[in-house]
């Protein structure tokens, strides 16, 4: 199966009109959880709204997919037995780690924290969004927006490893970097480091959007640039790396 995953590159995985066998389509349902924390004099609102696959116990595949998205979206180190325990365990992390622990630390200050997932279908791929903003203190707040792609058919969630051949993903760091340069006017990484990028860790990235003529890399702030470049994205064609 992992082979097979490389004909997305020709866009061929995404209109196929069957497979070895017949996927169970996910039964989508949105569980919202909005609650106040508070402890000494400070607040945190914590927002989740979380999309879950009511009949994931229809399937393997689909119980995988459920179970990694809980995984990835309550960011628990290891997998829950339920969505409850792992939204119960993502509370207990905050209260410990946001809220001041004596009287008077951060006196009457308020912090959010917010996450929202979305799923969405294109034909044998389901594709899971993940956005998340947060204030916990700081000059400013953060956020960040991750992806997760998964195969209907067996549960199991695609990487650069599927999609690319060695040689192709040994041509994407340079090719990247060549866009980049394009869009922000430099000619080489260095001249990329004096717009506030770190090129040493500019590369293919694992959180990517697959679309139907390309692969988009998404990074978040920090991730290869300085917070005030804000999230940035790179397409890369399926025809750009087989035409090289």
């Amino acid at each position: 199966m992992k082979k097979s995953v490389l004909l997305l590159a020709a866009a061929t995985l995404l209109t196929a009109s069957s497979c070895s066998r017949r996927e169970v389509r996910p039964d989508l349902d949105l569980v919202t959880i909005d609650t106040l924390l508070t402890r000494n004099g400070a607040e945190c609102r914590v927002d989740f709204r979380f999309t879950t696959i009511r009949n994931a116990d229809k399937s393997p595949a689909l119980g995988a997919i459920e179970s990694a998205n809980i995984r990835y979206f309550f960011e628990t180190p290891v997998p829950a037995r339920s969505l409850r325990e792992a939204l119960e365990a993502a509370i207990r992390e905050i209260d410990t780690t946001c809220m001041p622990d004596r009287p008077g630390v951060v006196a009457n200050h308020a912090y959010e924290i917010s996450a929202e997932s979305a799923i969405s279908l294109r034909d044998t791929l389901l594709l899971c969004t993940i956005t998340r903003s947060s204030y916990t203190g700081g000059a400013h707040g953060s956020y960040t927006t991750e992806y997760h792609t998964y195969s209907l058919a067996d549960g199991y969630e695609i990487t650069t490893a599927d999609l690319f051949t060695g040689e192709q993903a040994e041509r994407l760091d340079t090719l990247i970097v060549e866009k980049l340069c394009t869009k922000y006017g430099a000619r080489n990484r260095e001249e990329l480091a004096d717009r506030g990028f770190f090129p040493e860790e500019i590369g293919a990235t694992e959180n990517f959007r697959i679309e139907a003529d390309s692969i988009v890399f998404c990074y978040n702030p920090y991730d290869i640039a300085c917070y005030a470049m804000g999230a940035i994205e790179v397409p890369v064609g399926w025809e750009e790396l087989s035409a090289r």
